[in-house]
């Protein structure tokens, strides 16, 4: 009796996700949600040895967010740069604190460049 219930729940599980695939092609398809690359970037820590700050941003058109996870000892610097439509070039810069991890918006979109720096200072 308890091998028959499993196959129920696994088939009734089955049909559950089989219902949401179309919805997610349709919203992947349709114009009215749009695709971020996501870009990576990591560099190595002082201290600990091996260890590494990993961030990682998307192609906002009108904000940029900045993911971290910093295992170094030290705090890191992390510098954006932009382009304004001018040409004109300026940098945005914030500091992950050692030995952890969050997130920094920042009311630009679309960064040039991003740099992490050696120092724990912008």
């Amino acid at each position: 009796m308890k091998s028959r219930n499993f196959v129920l729940a696994v088939a009734g599980l089955g049909l559950a996700l089989g219902g949401l695939v179309p919805a997610v092609a349709s919203a992947e398809t349709s114009g009215d949600v749009s695709v971020q690359e996501v870009h990576r970037k990591s560099a190595k820590c002082r201290t600990p040895e091996g260890q590494k700050i990993n961030i990682s941003w998307g192609d906002g058109n009108v904000s940029t967010t900045v993911y971290y996870n910093n295992h170094c000892n030290q705090a890191r610097a992390i510098e954006l740069e932009f382009v304004k439509e001018s040409g004109e070039r300026f940098n945005k810069c914030f500091v992950a604190p050692a030995r952890t991890q969050g997130h920094k918006k920042i009311d630009y979109g679309m960064p040039n460049k991003v740099s992490i720096l050696d120092g724990g200072r912008c």
